[in-house]
């Protein structure tokens, strides 16, 4: 296969593209092809492919295996920065105010291409999706949460799992250990389609976040995005360096 380039864009750049875009139907920990079969099917020299991969890898789209190959995901941890978010309700706690939660709903969802890339699994796939809806009385502080949850790592999940919190229930109902967690998060405008679905205020800013908790082996258990809007609260990012020998 050939790729043209459009635009002059780097021969490297829309390899790696397109080696992202079919990782959306992989589980992780699949194995993509080797550099023999990409060079063949690109046409392109080994440096070209070895340049596609190091970025998806840097990424944390791939890690690599000496002698086996490389593969979809984030790849083993040894040690890492863990930079924690408090969540919603641990912050109203922090305020002296009762977190509420309301309109607690479970289903199962088709992985669209977001989910697919944060859970590391095939688009379309059957995940679980928590929604929730938490506040806080006094300060007027709302939070739209939805969680999705990759059943191949916890394949049955009950209406009476949800009485714990959603990190509780992964670790101490069914003893995931949570290693590593990305949070990102940023500032926008609650629109009309986002008012339907949270009732939150049109118009109003709100803070977005994006939550994603793995195991050691860098496997995503949990996606998580949360809009929150309202009160007075502020969220502190506190930040641990951890080893798997302190998991031990």
């Amino acid at each position: 296969m050939v790729v043209k380039t459009p635009g002059g864009a780097a021969l490297y750049l829309q390899i790696s593209n397109e080696i992202k875009d079919s990782l959306l139907d992989l589980r992780y920990g699949e194995q993509i092809p080797c550099e023999a079969d990409l060079i063949k099917q690109y046409g392109v020299s080994r440096g070209t492919i070895r340049q596609a991969i190091s970025g998806l890898v840097s990424s944390g789209y791939l890690y690599k295996l000496p002698g086996k190959g490389t593969f979809r995901g984030k790849g083993p941890f040894s040690e890492v920065v863990r930079n924690t978010i408090p969540s919603f309700s641990n912050t109203v706690v922090a305020y002296g105010e009762v977190p509420l939660t309301t309109d607690v709903k479970l289903e199962t969802v088709k992985a669209d291409s977001l989910i697919a890339d944060k859970l590391c699994v095939p688009v379309g796939e059957d995940v679980w999706q928590l929604s929730r809806m938490r506040g806080s009385q006094r300060e007027g502080a709302y939070c739209y949460a939805e969680a999705q949850i990759s059943k191949v790592i916890i394949p049955e999940l009950q209406e009476s799992d949800l009485e714990l919190s959603i990190i509780e229930m992964i670790t101490r109902r069914f003893g995931q250990t949570i290693f590593s967690t990305t949070n990102n998060v940023s500032a926008a405008v609650i629109d009309k389609s986002l008012a339907d679905k949270t009732g939150g205020p049109e118009g109003h800013v709100f803070l977005y976040s994006e939550f994603v908790a793995r195991d050691v082996s860098g496997r995503p258990i949990m996606f998580d995005r949360a809009y929150n809007w309202g009160g007075n609260f502020r969220y502190l990012i506190e930040s641990v360096r951890v080893s798997t020998e302190d998991m031990a």
